[in-house]
């Protein structure tokens, strides 16, 4: 009779949980007991041919360093469950295309092709989760290592590093130096000139370096389709008013990023409903 499947883990033998900020991998805690190869040692003792003992890695290990490069990319918590086979790509063609290029991603990679993805799309779309699903493939089935960074949430590091007398390079060694990159909410911020030196430093070395980096936005090439952010100005009668700005990608990094980003990634663009909101979500 053949074996049922674990209902926990599929027979990945891996268990992945939202834990605070970030998604955590462990052993299942359902089928996964002691290795039946090395009985827990993570060795295995064999003789060569003169009778000699020897030892090599079992395959155990190689899954205990899958799991850490998963823990070391700090996937963010809410996409813990997230993979290609449930990401809803809503009867939209640039959803299923988008789904497609990033499953052929790793082709790509293999065949010596650095270049990256740049999603970009209104909010709410799975753009995030589409590149969550991408560093989880990396990480658990080709053991490659990655890093999410939110790119907000990476000034505030850098920020905290001046704090304690480091300088933004103890930050961004790891951000220049890590396999795969995927840096999230490209254009959010308020666009000074320290934010854009600090992108124009990671994208320009990164370029420079042919690393592989992966990035999300919510700005387009056109303002019809790009992100609107909500300002006030005077009303000519003493009082303000709220009125939308919409800027192009190339508006909110400026040229000279703009240009290495075309350099060093795909541009797709993905339109579909705001998963985010219940009532798009319902009548898509």
């Amino acid at each position: 009779m053949k074996k049922a499947k674990c209902t926990v883990c599929n027979d990945t033998r891996i268990e992945i949980v939202p834990k605070g900020r970030f998604a955590v991998a462990d052993f299942c805690s359902s089928c996964h007991g002691s290795c039946n190869l090395c009985d827990g040692t993570g060795f295995i003792f064999e003789n060569d041919g003169l009778g000699r003992e020897h030892a090599q890695r079992c395959q155990c290990q190689d899954l205990a360093y899958r799991i850490m490069l998963y823990n070391n990319a700090q996937i963010p918590s809410q996409f813990y469950d997230a993979t290609f086979e449930n990401f809803d790509i809503s009867g939209s063609p640039s959803l299923k295309a988008a789904l497609a290029t990033a499953r052929f991603s790793f082709k790509n990679y293999q065949n010596g092709k650095w270049e990256g993805l740049l999603f970009m799309g209104g909010v709410g779309v799975g753009k995030t989760r589409l590149v969550s699903t991408i560093l989880r493939e990396y990480a658990l089935k080709y053991g490659i290592p990655c890093l999410f960074r939110e790119f907000s949430s990476l000034l505030s590091e850098i920020k905290s590093g001046y704090d304690h007398g480091l300088s933004e390079m103890s930050v961004l060694e790891t951000i220049n130096n890590i396999e795969i990159l995927v840096i999230d909410e490209l254009g959010k911020g308020r666009k000074s000139d320290w934010e854009i030196n600090i992108l124009d430093t990671i994208i320009s070395n990164r370029y420079n370096m042919r690393k592989t980096t992966i990035f999300t936005t919510n700005y387009t090439d056109s303002k019809s389709t790009s992100y609107g952010d909500v300002v006030l100005q005077k009303d000519g009668k003493g009082g303000m008013i709220e009125s939308e700005k919409r800027e192009t990608l190339e508006q909110r990094v400026y040229s000279r990023i703009y240009s290495r980003l075309k350099g060093m990634c795909d541009f797709i663009l993905m339109k579909g409903p705001d998963f985010r909101d219940p009532q798009s979500r319902y009548s898509s």
